[in-house]
This record gives structure tokens, sequence and C-alpha cells, in this order.
């Protein structure tokens, strides 16, 4: 996942009052896709106004799927299995998420929220003589070394009513499988980055 998207969060993070008081839930159903990749994510978390700033934390269910695809393998040490697979991804990761808004001007804001860990899972798939399970466990490592399957936004949010909140940007995400074949074991990921659109608001 990139370092820019986590390092806007945790900047984010550091420059908010510790006394603000306000703070709400919020919802947000996005949609992304692009060239046969994409992703739906529902995402609720509590939110923490603090002057010019916006906190948020909370938990994002995401359903990635694409055409056959290339994941590369990412064991560090030596392995038989492929250096690549092809296959067909349908995942299903269910995470612990952070946010950060900033004001820019009246109801315009730009942000950036992040995965850190969670859950995932999906059907097998077959590449050859290599079956493929999604990773269970999520977590984020930066990079290659992230495990399972991750999503993130940056984007520019619109507040259209009191309630309700437009946004658009882009999103990068990972999604991993396990696999095993003649007693060898490794790890399979693909990174994608595809346009999004959302909707959501205060619960």
């Amino acid at each position: 996942m990139p370092r820019h998207t986590l390092s806007f969060c945790l900047a984010t993070l550091a420059l908010a009052p510790a006394d603000s008081a306000a703070q709400g839930l919020g919802g947000d159903v996005s949609v992304g896709a692009l060239d046969g990749s994409g992703r739906i994510a529902v995402a609720v978390q509590w939110r923490l106004p603090a002057g010019p700033l916006t906190l948020g934390a909370g938990g994002r269910l995401t359903y990635y799927a694409a055409r056959t695809r290339a994941y590369r393998n990412r064991q560090e040490t030596s392995t038989a299995l492929p250096l690549r697979v092809t296959v067909d991804p349908t995942v299903v990761g269910l995470n612990v998420m952070v946010q950060g808004e900033l004001t820019l001007a009246g109801p315009l804001r730009v942000g950036a929220n992040i995965d850190l860990a969670g859950l995932a899972g999906g059907p097998e798939r077959r590449a050859g003589t290599v079956t493929l399970k999604p990773a269970r466990g999520s977590l984020l490592l930066l990079g290659a070394r992230d495990r399972g399957s991750l999503n993130s936004e940056f984007f520019l949010a619109f507040r259209a009513t009191r309630r309700v909140t437009l946004r658009a940007g882009v999103s990068h995400y990972v999604t991993g499988y396990r696999a095993e074949a003649g007693g060898a074991r490794t790890r399979y990921s693909r990174f994608d980055t595809v346009p999004f659109v959302a909707v959501g608001g205060r619960l």
C-alpha cells in the first residue's frame, strides 16, 4: 500500500487538537473500477471534527473482483512455485481503517484513508497445478510486504447537504492469495489502482 496515504492519515492525526468534543458515526459506500478490475466497499467509522480536520476510524468491508490477472510470488526465500500465476480474483475483506480529511474551502475537502488489518476470504482458484486461496489475515506492512487484501483511497470530498457527502478519487489496493503445490508454500499478491466514486453521510 502507498506510504503517502498512510503519511497523510498519520499527519492528520498528529495535527488534531486533543480536546475536540464534536463527534459522530458516519457511513459510506464506494465503487471503483478500471479495465476489468474493481471493488465495492462499505465503511462505517467514528468521525471526530477538529477545526479544519476530520479524523475517522472504523471498519470497512470490501469486495474485490477482476478478469484474469497476473499475481506475483512474494516469497522472500527460494520456492518451487512459479514466479507468477494468472487467476480471476474474487476476494472479500473486512478490515480496520483510519481516515483523515482537511477542509480546503467551504464544503470541499481533501482526504485519504487506509486499511490497517483484518480478515479476508473467498473461493479457491487454480493456476495449473497450483491451488490458491485468499490469504486469511491482512496486515499493512507497506509495499510488497503487505499481507492479505487491503484497500486505500485518496479523494476529494464535497458536502452536498448537512448529512450527505460525495467523494471521488483513486483507490489503491492489494489482493493476496496463499498457494500450495507439491509440499511448497508461498504467497501471491497484486496491486491495482482504480478511480472511484462514493456517497456517504452521518448515521
